[in-house]
Formats: C-alpha cells, sequence, structure tokens
C-alpha cells in the first residue's frame, strides 16, 4: 500500500527563462503540472494566458514528416525473426543524448529525399499499372499481322474490331450471311468472349451495325504503330524498364533505412518538445513573469529545489509545501515492490486510488495469485508459464513497462504449479501423480474450500476498511460499520454449520447471541446520518437487508472450483481422444499428438483467459466492493511516453 506522498509547487520565474527552465525539468521528468486556468484563486487575477497553438500546429507538422520518413523506411528495414528482436530489444539513451543527438539530425533534407523518392515509385506503379492494363487489352488481338496504325484508315471499307459473347457468335454468323459485301475473321477467344475482326463495305455498313448492336457486339478500338505482337513487345520492354527503376528506387529506400533510428531519436525528440508546449498553455503569465504549479514527489524535493536554483540561480519565487491529504487534484504515483508492482496494472484498470485512500496493489495481489492458480490448477501448464516467463525475463531485452506484465504471469505459474500438485494434475492427468484432493470426487470438499476462502477474501476487505477508518480516527464508525457486520457474518456462518452439522454444538448458542448482537448493531447504527428517528431505523433495517447481498458473494466464490474442474475435464476429454487415436496405428500416432497439442494449447487459453477475467471479477466486486472507491488521476511523468527507443 504505496501511494508517493506529494508536494505541491508554486513558482514565479521570469518569462525569458521558462524555456530552459522547462527543459532542466523534462530531464528531471518527475513532475506534474496543475492547470491553472481550472484554479479558482488564479482566475480572479488579472493575468494573461499561453498560447502555443501555433507552435504546437508546426511541430504536429513535422511529426508528420518525421513519421513519414520512418514508415515508408521500415518496409525496407533487413527484417529480423521474432526471437532476435526480442533478444536484441530496442535502444536506450537518457533523456541529454536524445536531445544532443536529435538536434544534429538534418530531418529535413532526409524528408525530401525520400518523399521525392516514394514518390517516383508510386508514379511508376502507377504507370505499370496502366502499361499491364494496357498489355492486357491488346494480348487478345496479338494473332492480328496487320499494323494497327493503317488498320482503321482503309478507304474502301469500314473496319471493326471487338468481342461478342460465346452464346451469340454462332446467331450472329448466320445473320450476317447474307451481306456478302462484309467479311469478319476470329481473331482469338477465351472462356467467356470471341474477339472479331470485322470489314464491312460501306453500303452494308448501317444494316451490319444494328445487327451488332442487337447482338451485343462490343467495339474495341487498339490504338498503337506496330502490329499488336510488336505493341505487346514493347509495352514489355517499357515495363521492364520501370521495374529496373523501382528497384533501383527501393535500393536507395534500402540504404536510407540506416538513418531509421535517427529519424525515431528525432520523433521522441519532437513528441517531447510537443509536451513542453502543451504544459506551459497550463501556466499563467504576466509581461515578464511566468507562473508554473504543479507536483512533484515528496522524497524528490530536495532534487527539484536544487534543479530550480542552479537554473535560475536567485530569480525566482517557490512556494513548496506537502500536498494537502484531502486534495482532489493530487496525482497519484504508485511505489511498490517488485511482486506487487507487477498486479499495478490490474488496480490502475479498474481505478487508481485517491490521494487519502490506499493501495489496494498491495493486499489483492497475494489473493489474485492464489485464485488464479486455483482456477488453473494444472502442473504441466503451470510449468509452460513458468519456463515460458524465465526465459523472456532472463533472455529478453524487454522494454521497462514490459517487464511488469512478464512477471505477472511468472508468480501465478507458482500457484498454478502448487494447485495443480493438489489436484494430481499434469496436462489433465497424462501423466499419474497423486492427488491431495481429487476434483472427479472431492467436489463436495472444493465447494466449501472455495467458499471457505471467500469468506477469508471478504473479511480481509473489511478488516481494510476497519484500518481506513481507524486510521482517520473513525473509531465508532469502524465499530458500527466493519465490527457489527464481522459479528453478524461470523455467527451467523458458525450457527448454520452448527445447525446443518453435528460438530460444534457448544457454539450453537453462543453464535446466534453474537449474530443477534451483531444485526441488531448494524440496525440501530446503520442509518445514524438520517434526521429522524424514522429514517435512521429505516436505514438500519436496509442496511440489515444488505446481509443478502453478502450470500452472493461468498456463492460467486463457487467459481474457483467450477473453473478448476471445467479445466481440468477439457484436458481429460483431449487425453481420451489422444489415447483412442494411438490405438489406430501410426497414422493414428500423427493424428493424436495433433490432437493433444492443439487440444491442450486451446485449453491453456480458454483456463487462462477464465482465469484471469473471473479473478478480476472476485477483485473487483467482491473484494473492492467493501471499502475501495478509487478515483484518482494519475501523475504524469514530464516525459513523453517514447514509441521507438528506452528512454533511461
Amino acid at each position: 500500500m504505496a501511494i508517493v506522498k506529494m508536494s505541491k509547487f508554486t513558482l514565479f520565474v521570469l518569462e525569458n527563462e521558462r524555456e530552459d527552465l522547462l527543459q532542466e525539468m523534462q530531464r528531471f521528468k518527475y513532475v506534474h503540472f496543475a492547470d491553472l486556468n481550472e484554479e479558482d484563486s488564479f482566475r480572479t487575477v488579472d493575468l494573461m494566458n499561453f498560447d502555443f497553438s501555433r507552435d504546437l500546429e508546426k511541430i504536429r507538422g513535422q511529426l508528420d514528416k518525421v513519421s513519414y520518413c520512418i514508415d515508408v523506411l521500415m518496409s525496407y528495414k533487413t527484417k529480423e525473426n521474432l526471437i532476435q528482436v526480442l533478444k536484441s530489444g530496442v535502444p536506450a539513451f537518457d533523456f541529454s543524448e536524445l536531445e544532443q543527438r536529435a538536434s544534429h539530425i538534418d530531418y529535413e533534407t532526409l524528408y525530401q529525399e525520400i518523399k521525392k523518392l516514394s514518390d517516383r515509385k508510386e508514379q511508376l506503379r502507377q504507370s505499370l499499372a496502366d502499361l499491364h492494363t494496357k498489355k492486357n487489352s491488346v494480348k487478345p488481338w496479338v494473332n492480328l499481322d496487320f499494323p494497327i496504325s493503317g488498320m482503321y484508315s482503309l478507304k474502301r471499307c469500314h473496319v471493326l474490331t471487338g468481342s461478342i459473347s460465346k452464346n451469340w457468335i454462332s446467331p450472329l454468323e448466320k445473320e450476317l450471311k447474307d451481306f456478302r459485301l462484309t467479311h469478319w475473321n476470329r481473331i482469338s477467344e477465351d472462356k467467356d468472349k470471341v474477339y472479331l475482326l470485322i470489314l464491312i463495305h460501306p453500303t452494308d455498313f448501317q444494316s451490319v451495325a444494328e445487327r451488332l448492336k442487337m447482338f451485343g457486339f462490343t467495339e474495341i478500338r487498339l490504338t498503337g504503330e506496330g502490329t499488336p505482337a510488336h505493341e505487346i513487345a514493347q509495352l514489355e520492354q517499357l515495363s521492364g524498364k520501370y521495374e529496373e527503376d523501382i528497384r533501383e528506387i527501393e535500393n536507395r529506400l534500402r540504404e536510407k533505412s540506416n538513418d531509421l533510428l535517427d529519424l525515431q531519436l528525432v520523433y521522441e525528440y519532437l513528441r517531447n518538445l510537443q509536451l513542453r508546449y502543451s504544459v506551459a498553455n497550463k501556466f499563467k503569465r504576466t509581461d515578464r513573469v511566468a507562473i508554473l504549479s504543479g507536483y512533484i514527489p515528496a522524497e524528490k524535493s530536495q532534487q527539484f529545489l536544487k534543479l530550480v536554483h542552479d537554473r535560475l540561480g536567485n530569480h525566482y519565487y517557490l512556494e513548496l509545501a506537502e500536498a494537502e491529504k484531502d486534495d482532489p487534484n493530487v496525482p497519484i504515483l504508485l511505489d511498490n515492490s517488485t511482486f506487487t508492482k507487477s498486479f499495478e496494472s490490474l488496480t490502475e484498470m479498474y481505478a487508481l486510488p485517491k490521494y487519502d485512500e490506499l493501495d489496494p496493489t498491495a493486499v489483492f495481489s497475494f489473493f489474485y495469485v492464489f485464485f488464479f492458480g486455483m482456477m488453473v490448477a494444472d502442473m504441466g501448464y503451470g510449468m509452460l508459464m513458468l519456463i515460458a516467463t524465465v526465459v523472456a525475463l532472463k533472455f529478453f531485452k524487454l522494454r521497462q513497462s514490459q517487464r511488469p506484465f512478464i512477471r505477472f504471469f511468472f508468480y501465478l505459474s507458482f500457484s498454478t504449479i502448487f494447485w495443480g500438485a493438489i489436484y494430481g494434475s499434469i496436462f489433465g492427468g497424462m501423466i499419474p501423480i497423486p492427488a491431495l484432493i481429487d476434483p472427479a470426487k472431492d467436489y463436495n470438499l472444493l465447494l466449501v474450500l472455495s467458499i471457505l476462502f471467500g469468506i477469508i477474501h471478504v473479511y480481509v476487505a473489511l478488516g481494510v476498511k476497519a484500518y481506513m477508518l481507524i486510521r482517520d480516527g473513525e473509531y465508532l464508525a469502524s465499530l458500527f460499520d466493519v465490527g457489527f457486520w464481522y459479528m453478524a457474518l461470523t455467527g451467523a456462518i458458525i450457527y448454520l454449520v452448527c445447525m446443518f452439522t453435528d460438530s460444534l454444538p457448544f457454539l450453537k448458542n453462543p453464535a446466534l447471541a453474537v449474530m443477534i448482537v451483531g444485526m441488531a448493531g448494524i440496525v440501530l447504527t446503520g442509518g445514524r446520518e438520517a434526521k429522524t428517528f424514522g429514517g435512521k431505523l429505516a436505514g438500519g433495517l436496509y442496511s440489515l437487508y444488505g446481509i443478502s447481498s453478502y450470500v452472493g458473494d461468498f456463492v460467486s466464490y463457487s467459481r474457483l472450483m467450477a473453473l478448476g474442474l471445467s479445466g481440468g475435464f477439457i484436458a481429460t476429454a483431449i487425453n481420451m481422444m489422444m489415447d483412442m487415436l494411438f490405438h489406430k496405428g501410426w497414422i493414428g500416432i500423427v493424428f493424436g499428438i495433433v490432437v493433444f497439442l492443439a487440444g491442450q494449447a486451446f485449453n491453456i487459453f480458454l483456463s487462462l483467459l477464465g482465469a484471469y477475467v473471473h479473478t478480476l471479477r472476485l477483485t473487483y466486486v467482491e473484494f473492492f466492493g467493501k471499502f475501495y472507491e478509487g478515483g484518482g488521476k494519475a501523475f504524469q511523468l514530464f516525459q513523453s511516453r517514447p514509441k521507438y527507443i528506452e528512454l533511461k
């Protein structure tokens, strides 16, 4: 439970020092700026706003150019296989090195060169497509050994070239038999059409044209100088030249891909420059003074003070104080152990805690690991998870943002192996081992254990709520809102156990008494905020009615048993199919191996996905619902999140 303590600062600096100061703060990075345009204390003062919209527009244009170059060159970069990429990782730079290198890169010249080459390549591609279309249009006439340029200029007859459907060629030939001064020739045909050359005497032209139209004749007017075969040869020669030009351009772009890292550095630099201008729009100013405000981690206050003093000397005014506990604007930064940090993303997915709350990650993470393993519960699956995550963490150069995700499954693998050993399951019983609990026989025991774990889970959540109330000095509230519920629930559970079993009969009456006292306390205090007696009583009764939701909560934990059983039964069924195929000879053995690998892979996916989602559900609904509100806003580091590199 580690919410980083924050300090709030308000800083007055000379306007001509602002840009250099922001650059130093960006190297420091642990600064979250407040928007002074939204703070009431600054609205009543006659101060001016910053407007860097033009600068931001200019940077967006620069980013568009650099992004264009990166996108073009990425397709020409030498491809590495996935293992090589993971082993080499992305290059790492510190912020000063990034700025120094990026400032000496002439990306504008690179952009002009890459844009020119890329545009020329696109033009050549379009020309190739046009040539291909033209070549296809001439191909059906390749058997025609007459120059195209003179074919349509005959003086004593009309020349038509075109196509007609195969279904109509015979009726057309019959129709044209009576025209003795008309001659036609089949030049070629494909699966649907026949291509015709038709010579028509001027006296017959009108009549023949009408009949051709009636039978769906489509005129195709050829273009060119020589014969169709000669035209095709020229088109192919020109296509070859265009393709050679494209290859030359691609080789030049491939050489330019050596500049890809430089362009990526410029991209990251511009993103951070964009961030500097964006946050400056949150400041206020006079003619000569800029006013900055925000939050820094309290433990870094001395570093922050030194940074400001070293950069500005004595030409500034700074107010720095511990952030107020109930300030809703304090940004949230979590600082947890390596184990707990692996589960922070689950907290963030729900909601970050408020500044006056507790970080629930450290509490729920142990339960999450325990419940996840109980739902998957297979040693084979757990070993695969363990091996994969150990290899990734030890041999792959992962980003800092990726390592917690891999460690997340690394920790989950141990619980999965543990519960797999208890259930005696290795890939659904492929390797038989003794089980402490046989899911196929001891399902009643598993159901009881699941609900018992659920009771512990809910009780811990109530305990966290009590701790928070006691921490804030609300001792009676902790008794009313937690103590009485402990009494009512515990008394009811023990009483029901004694009533439906013959165990511990001496606890039956004391449990009933504790339950009644707890329920009475809930009724008397549950509506204490109401102003009238009737309102207090109604509120108390409604609070007591909430005990039904606890019953639903406890039943929800039966999914711990259900998912473990379903995954195990599916794995067993896959093994049975494999075994049956193995008795069908060598072909059956091959198919059996395929069924086993594909089936187990699919079951691993379903089991991990189901356990992930349902454990989240138990955390968010049954656990967080008892004490956690959330709603904090994340601390925004004063550095852009890198896309192509790693910032040290």
